[in-house]
């Protein structure tokens, strides 16, 4: 959101902008649709395609900072990431654009399956979780489309601030996988 005089007011901390999609995972896993089980078949080629906004890959970038990981091995990793599922390559009919999937970087084999803390990771994966009990090998998982919505409602100055980021580093995109996303910011002036 923009003040009268065209300044946009600051953003929520990560972990703020986060905590309904956060509260609507611990309610699913409390009734039981949980993906502890899981092998996390949602973060790989077979079926992850997700896509972040500048906002969340400076989300991201600052956490991995903190963290000492926000190295040139995370930056080969990424590109590796990149290259194998040729995320650099849009390919489409012209009018729209055909998401690609991929193996996310940040994907860890196992029970705990990401190694992004949940006050930075993608909303979409936040959102994202198991219809039912039991799952194992995914399949029977969907998005909360209403708890995206309605984040999104609650910080509205958020688009604004994607603007910005577009303009000050370049980005040709609203949206991209988050290999090709966290790169732009690595390549781009901080």
């Amino acid at each position: 959101m923009e003040s009268s005089a065209g300044e946009i007011t600051p953003l929520a901390p990560p972990a703020e902008r986060r905590a309904n999609l956060r509260a609507h995972m611990r309610a699913v896993n409390e009734t039981g649709h949980t993906c502890a089980a899981c092998t996390g078949v949602c973060c790989t080629f077979v079926a992850n395609s997700m896509r972040i906004t500048p906002v969340e890959a400076l989300d991201m970038k600052t956490r991995l900072e903190a963290e000492g990981r926000w190295t040139p091995e995370l930056f080969a990793r990424l590109q590796e990431t990149v290259e194998r599922y040729r995320l650099d390559r849009e390919t489409g009919d012209g009018r729209r654009t055909l998401r690609k999937t991929y193996t996310c970087p940040f994907y860890t084999p196992g029970p705990r399956g990401c190694s992004i803390h949940p006050d930075h990771k993608p909303y979409g994966c936040l959102a994202f979780n198991a219809k039912r009990p039991g799952v194992t090998e995914g399949g029977d998982c969907a998005s909360s489309v209403k708890e995206l919505e309605n984040r999104e409602a609650a910080f509205p100055n958020e688009t604004a601030h994607n603007r910005v980021l577009k303009t000050k580093h370049q980005l040709p995109w609203d949206k991209a996988p988050i290999p090709t996303a966290l790169l732009a910011l690595v390549r781009r002036k901080q």
